[in-house]
């Protein structure tokens, strides 16, 4: 049976407020060679779909225009190349955008099972935090165990993953967050220490936690002011994993501190990579996080699920800051 010609999605019409977004009638997508489609149950809200909504994130170049960068669903048809006996399989991962949407069409290989024990809705939220920190922590990073690791935004979707994952492979991590209630979520979580930044200093705290030895690696998402305070709580060899400009584009650094330290500092995005990158990190991550999802060591953390005709509260979540984990439109196409 073949799905239907046409299919509701999220649709906003220029840059600007959560209040344009929309739901509407497009055309459903006919998956390419290689690709799958899948009956959308549910779709994560990230922050970069903030961004493209306010003009500041573009999609590249052959991307679909529309918001949605993760999914959780059912194969229902399947492109050239791709076996009959993918139909039914229930999936979870990155889309090239469209996610927000009844249907969506993605490549097989950047689709990833649902891990054990993991509802399919709630699976919606995982791919694009778990991949991001995958790619940042270990594929650059080098996380190993022994490994300390600081984590600003500790209590955010990337953060709660970032966590998780430092703890599953031995190594220790430290968060930053801006209150006492999102630090209590950070430790329950398995945070080894959590530093309130608003009412201490977190390289002071992060020096006098490692001896004065340093944080091996520091993932941050907020850049601007935070680099140079991350080259001086690290330690020597150690490197920065710039994820996000939360705090601005701009930073003043001692550069001294950078050579004398042996200091990396690396900047990543996901979703211009190639499908090639891509499914290399679904490949490498799925048998994580089946491990992680069977033992108990990873769970899903929701802060908040929104029918997909409530988006714009679900975009004024994500706004607010207010968030612990993620948050997750539920699109109907659950089974």
């Amino acid at each position: 049976m073949r799905s239907p010609a046409t299919m509701k999605a999220v649709l906003f019409d220029s840059p600007g407020e959560a209040d344009q977004l929309r739901v509407g009638m497009v055309d459903t997508p006919v998956p390419a060679a290689g690709e799958v489609l899948v009956q959308v149950c549910g779709a994560g809200v990230n922050r970069p779909d903030v961004l493209q909504r306010q003009g500041l994130y573009p999609p590249p170049p052959g991307a679909n225009p529309r918001l949605g960068l993760e999914f959780s669903g059912v194969v229902v048809e399947v492109g050239q190349g791709v076996s009959q006996a993918e139909i039914g399989r229930q999936v979870m991962g990155l889309a090239n955008g469209g996610a927000y949407a009844e249907y969506v069409a993605v490549p097989l290989s950047q689709c990833m099972d649902v891990p054990p024990g993991l509802s399919l809705l709630h699976a919606a939220g995982i791919p694009e935090v778990y991949l991001t920190v995958w790619q940042n922590l270990v594929m650059k990073g080098g996380l190993s165990k022994g490994h300390l690791v600081l984590v600003h935004g500790g209590s955010s979707g990337i953060g709660s993953a970032a966590i998780q994952l430092i703890k599953m492979l031995g190594a220790s991590a430290v968060a930053t967050v801006g209150n006492t209630e999102k630090g209590q979520f950070c430790s329950a979580l398995g945070a080894d220490h959590v530093i309130v930044y608003k009412e201490e200093d977190f390289v002071q705290r992060v020096i006098d936690l490692s001896e004065g030895r340093g944080a091996d690696l520091v993932l941050d998402m907020v850049a601007g002011p935070y680099l140079d305070k991350d080259l001086a709580c690290l330690a020597v060899g150690g490197k920065i994993l710039v994820i996000a400009l939360l705090g601005g584009r701009n930073a003043s650094i001692d550069s001294a501190k950078l050579l004398f330290k042996q200091a990396s500092i690396h900047g990543t995005t996901l979703r211009p990579q190639s499908i090639g990158f891509k499914s290399e990190l679904c490949r490498q991550l799925q048998p994580v996080l089946n491990e992680g999802f069977s033992s108990g060591l990873l769970r899903s953390v929701v802060d908040s699920e929104f029918l997909m005709a409530d988006v714009v509260q679900a975009h004024k979540r994500m706004e607010s800051g207010h968030h612990f984990g993620k948050i997750v439109l539920n699109v109907g196409g659950c089974v």
